[in-house]
């Protein structure tokens, strides 16, 4: 059976790679002849691409503003159109590179830092156990940036703590797991030895605050609201995981934990979870790709890992208890 024919477009019919990677440099450069540079043109070659593309589309891409060519309505869609199919192009390299080294397929995942520490590592050794010769990298970092390496197309996949979702339509997000809140301190503080503490006990205590805007901020800050009582001490507001660790080993403090992250360090005997009974995390850990884009085999095995894993880490958690009020924000 024959596969139907498809008629050229316009845009297929005149526009060439030489012009796609420069547009895809524009995208990225300050001036025309750091993207020629980086295209590895000269500056009037570059100029001269950018005018017969135009003229063959017959729509103008740029408007110049003294020495500076600023994109039209146009340009600016076939600027970021043209970074997504080179992206598209340096990563169909890239597979059929692994590929030819003897690999099964090439992946790229960004995530945020708190998925690091389960999730991310116990979802790729899953996944090798199935395709031991699978090449995945990962890139940690803000969520925000992130999300632009996914839409640029540096990266295949995003898993964390995904917020402002109405932003996002261009997305297909997935909830893996929502891990509760737990209270933890150092090996050594005088409360590890009580049990059944209370809220009343522990908010008067020194605390590592998270970082305001954060959601796990929004949560532990719903919790101070509802027991109408403040710790008596915040001397560090702070989400960094190692840094914070570092300190509970130091002094007296109490600081509030995924519950998964909170188990694997107790387990590796950095922290001590107090008892205080868990309470609902400040929104879920999501995995995320684009909707136009589909999933290679290497990344869909992934994804699969990445489901197994989530609902594992769900089924060991202890139920969080539920006060009134929302927790999210």
């Amino acid at each position: 059976m024959q596969a139907p024919k498809r008629q050229k477009t316009r845009l297929r019919r005149v526009i060439r790679l030489s012009q796609l990677e420069l547009l895809a440099a524009i995208n990225h450069s300050a001036t025309l002849v750091s993207a020629a540079k980086a295209t590895h043109i000269t500056q009037p070659a570059a100029s001269r691409l950018l005018r017969t593309l135009a003229d063959e589309l017959g729509i103008q891409l740029f408007e110049r503003s003294g020495r500076t060519l600023r994109p039209t309505a146009a340009g600016k869609t076939l600027l970021q159109r043209a970074n997504a199919i080179i992206a598209d192009i340096d990563r169909i390299d890239k597979e059929l590179a692994a590929i030819d080294e003897g690999l099964s397929g090439q992946v790229s995942i960004g995530c945020g830092v708190a998925a690091c520490y389960v999730l991310i590592p116990s979802a790729i050794d899953l996944a090798l156990q199935s395709a031991p010769q699978a090449s995945i990298t990962v890139q940690e970092g803000p969520m925000e940036e992130l999300v632009a390496k996914l839409r640029e197309g540096n990266i295949d996949l995003l898993v964390g703590r995904i917020e402002n979702l109405g932003a996002h339509s261009d997305l297909v997000m997935e909830d893996l797991y929502d891990p509760a809140m737990t209270v933890i301190c150092g090996p050594n503080n005088p409360l590890v030895s009580r049990r059944n503490l209370r809220w009343e006990n522990v908010i008067p205590q020194p605390w590592i605050l998270p970082e305001i805007g954060t959601p796990m901020r929004s949560g532990i800050e719903a919790v101070f609201r509802r027991e109408k009582t403040w710790p008596a001490e915040c001397m560090i507001e702070s989400s960094s995981i190692q840094t914070n660790v570092g300190l509970l080993n130091r002094r007296n403090l109490l600081w509030v934990l995924s519950e998964d992250i909170a188990r694997h360090l107790q387990d590796a005997r950095q922290i001590k979870i107090l008892s205080v009974p868990p309470m609902p995390g400040p929104s879920p850990f999501m995995m995320a790709h684009l909707r136009n884009r589909a999933l290679s085999p290497a990344v869909g095995r992934l994804t699969d890992a990445l489901r197994e894993v989530a609902r594992k880490i769900a089924t060991s958690q202890r139920p969080a208890r539920r006060h009134s009020g929302p927790l999210r924000k």
